[in-house]
């Protein structure tokens, strides 16, 4: 037994990263109704109090005495991260999805992050970087159907999302979780390349998710929830800049592209609301004209959703050159029963007016639905069943209007991508995707097991199948099942992975069938445990 009560140092300083494992805990705890739902869960990164605060003695929950711990130095002002190690080896073709800056290739793939934290008064600055070398071994490409475009391209549109990052083996350094924060009261601004979360999907965020390396952006945001006598509020207003791959055409000019966008976040304090969380956030995102952004271009969450207001002789219809989405998005959380249910509604186009909002609703349409249950088992256990879908191919009235797909747009070619890959649903543009999972806490650990099915751009395929291309009668889809097995032992938290995957028409191609093997472990040191366990006796440090 490695568990021992730990008072914990909640500097405050760091954020708890997108995806991390605390931050997943914390959603377990809100639903157990062991922690108080301080915050909604909608809009993340989360400052890492939201999990020291929340951390106390082993009676509460399993993980107790090991998450939420802290490490800091020179009299609290460093805050140091734990260090994590990953290798995952892919055994015929790559796949990835919410890792974030990572791009394992086929083969091995190793990863090492960390880093530290320095708080001088109401300014911190997080220095967590990842370094990353990728073997990036050889597969079978699909044909690239698009003209222009290089042979490891996407092949099926002209979006910047690469089958393969080039010929050769590769390093890849990024500043991860990196930021500068002033902290002003309710409010904190900031500049980094923090990954961000919008939504409540758990697999999927149709808007913003860690699917793709954090952008460098600056940020408005509350600092906490904020009381406004009838609930608590949060907000964020980012603006940011994206980054290509040489992948892509290289007769298209890269002039850069611009981000921005907000979210905001309610949760009512009413009684008979209780455990309800909503939200909404838009996006827009565009090339960067020659001439420079206009002040304009840093205001656009203002405005309108109406094309009829864009309208002018020479443009009957209303389009601009930027891409916009928005969604809407909530949770609802029964503590009493340890149970959530939670959904996102998304559209990828402004409609002419609200007539027209009202009645073609699922034009442009996507959406997640999900829900977990938590239960407490003998010995303090916990086991939580989960299920997630998703789905973001355009609806049937796609016959009768043109559709734009998600992530992709005429006057963005790069797409709504960063370092090559999608910056929202992990699912992809055009695809769709089923997920179950039982996961067990428990004092020594936890295990995992999950089934997922996934459809890969339903809309690329529809197009051709409409157009009468022969090649495009069947569907590229994947099956996947797989589990994680993680140990603490002392200070170190342990995991393996293995997932198989049977990809069934791999390219469209009739029978093309292929299995992937993909096993994954990882290590981390935690750093404020190993602090507190030199000291312990013997027993307590196993």
């Amino acid at each position: 037994m490695c568990l021992v009560a730990v008072a914990t140092q909640p500097l405050g300083a760091q954020r708890l990263p997108v995806g991390d494992a605390d931050e997943s805990y914390l959603r377990v705890l809100q639903i157990l109704g062991r922690v108080p739902i301080g915050t909604s869960m909608l809009v993340r990164p989360l400052p890492m109090s939201a999990a020291t605060d929340s951390a106390t003695d082993a009676t509460r929950h399993p993980w107790a005495g090991r998450w939420g711990t802290t490490h800091t130095v020179m009299q609290g002002r460093i805050e140091v991260d734990d260090p994590q190690f990953q290798g995952i080896y892919l055994s015929a073709f790559p796949e990835n999805g919410n890792e974030g800056a990572l791009t394992p290739g086929r083969y091995l793939t190793t990863a090492l992050q960390g880093g530290a934290s320095l708080r001088l008064g109401r300014l911190t600055v997080s220095l967590r970087p990842m370094a990353a070398w990728v073997q990036n071994g050889d597969f079978e490409l699909a044909p690239v159907k698009v003209s222009g475009q290089p042979k490891y391209a996407y092949p099926w549109r002209r979006i910047d999302e690469p089958q393969r990052f080039g010929p050769d083996p590769f390093w890849q350094f990024d500043w991860g979780q990196s930021e500068m924060r002033l902290d002003l009261g309710p409010a904190s601004v900031s500049y980094g390349t923090t990954n961000m979360w919008w939504g409540p999907g758990t697999q999927n965020a149709i808007l913003m998710s860690n699917n793709a390396a954090g952008f460098p952006h600056a940020t408005l945001e509350t600092s906490h929830p904020l009381d406004i006598g009838i609930g608590r509020l949060e907000a964020l207003w980012m603006f940011g800049r994206l980054q290509g791959t040489q992948w892509f055409d290289s007769t298209v000019a890269d002039n850069g592209r611009y981000i921005t966008g907000a979210a905001l976040a309610y949760t009512p304090t009413v009684k008979a609301l209780r455990g309800l969380s909503v939200g909404v956030g838009r996006v827009f995102y565009a090339e960067v004209p020659p001439e420079g952004l206009g002040a304009g271009e840093y205001l656009l969450i203002f405005q309108t959703p109406l094309k009829a207001a864009f309208a002018t002789g020479d443009n009957h219809t209303g389009d601009d050159t930027r891409d916009q989405m928005i969604s809407l998005f909530g949770r609802w959380v029964f503590p009493e029963s340890g149970f959530e249910v939670y959904g996102e509604w998304a559209r990828n186009d402004n409609a002419w007016g609200f007539r027209e909002y009202f009645l073609t609703a699922g034009n442009t349409a996507a959406f997640t639905l999900g829900l977990q249950k938590a239960t407490p088992l003998s010995g303090g256990d916990v086991l939580v069943l989960s299920a997630e879908a998703t789905r973001l191919d355009n609806p049937n009235d796609s016959r009768a209007w043109p559709n734009p797909p998600y992530y992709e747009h005429g006057f963005v070619p790069r797409g709504y991508t960063n370092k090559g890959q999608i910056i929202g649903a992990a699912v992809g543009t055009g695809g769709t995707a089923q997920f179950v999972g039982a996961e067990l806490y428990a004092p020594w650990g936890g295990a995992s097991l999950y089934a997922r099915r996934q459809l890969f751009d339903l809309d690329a395929w529809l197009q051709t199948k409409q157009a009468g291309v022969p090649t495009s009668d069947v569907i590229d889809g994947a099956l996947s099942l797989g589990g994680t097995y993680t140990w603490f032992r002392g200070s170190w938290d342990l995991q393996a992975s293995l997932e198989h995957t049977l990809e069934f028409d791999r390219y469209r191609r009739y029978l093309n069938d292929v299995e992937n093997v993909r096993l994954s472990l990882g290590a981390r040191l935690r750093l404020g445990l190993m602090h507190r366990l030199a000291g312990a006796p013997p027993a307590l440090r196993r």
